[in-house]
């Protein structure tokens, strides 16, 4: 998985079928969960190996003006892979991550889900909007909105996310901390 093939996810394949539709949105779901209850261990139990976890930085582009909004040789908000995550969890662990103690609390909401087939039997391309509310402390609070597209790989009879680009609404956070996984 690389940052050129999750631009590449424009919902072009066949819509799966229900079951398969059902099946990924439990998955979805219970990702969603892990992350509202900081099961991050879990979550992260969930990711493939090769993960791609990108949200690039969006720049405001006038209409007339034909260069791309995103580039995959832009500095991004952050370009994860599952080691890169592993690490934040241990340093979360660790009792040294200031910006995690108190932890974050957050709410996750997710919808519009559409599920499409790609040119692999096994990978499964999924878009989503999602609205994610952050707080620590009293007067520390923000809210993040955006689009996912997202490549979930079947491995036996369970789904793995293998790659996500996130694309947030807004051009410049105005968030403290970006210490939290959407």
């Amino acid at each position: 998985m690389n940052k050129e093939q999750l631009l590449a996810l424009n919902a072009i394949g066949k819509p799966v079928g229900i079951d398969v539709f059902f099946t990924i949105q439990q998955y979805v779901n219970q990702e969603a969960y892990w992350l509202n209850h900081e099961k991050l261990n879990e979550w992260c139990d969930s990711l493939e190996d090769d993960l791609v976890y990108w949200a690039p930085l969006r720049e405001n582009i006038l209409r007339r003006n034909r260069t791309p909004e995103i580039s995959p040789s832009k500095v991004p908000l952050f370009e994860e892979n599952k080691d890169s995550i592993i690490m934040r969890l241990r340093r979360n662990d660790s009792g040294m991550c200031w910006t995690e103690d108190p932890p974050t609390r957050q709410i996750t909401a997710v919808s519009n889900l559409e599920i499409f087939h790609t040119d692999k039997v096994d990978e499964f391309e999924v878009h989503t909007v999602f609205t994610l509310y952050r707080s620590r402390f009293e007067r520390d609070d923000s809210t993040l909105m955006g689009r996912r597209k997202d490549i979930w790989r079947k491995v036996g009879n369970d789904y793995r996310l293998a790659g996500r680009l996130i694309l947030l609404q807004q051009s410049t956070l105005l968030t403290k901390n970006l210490n939290v996984f959407m």
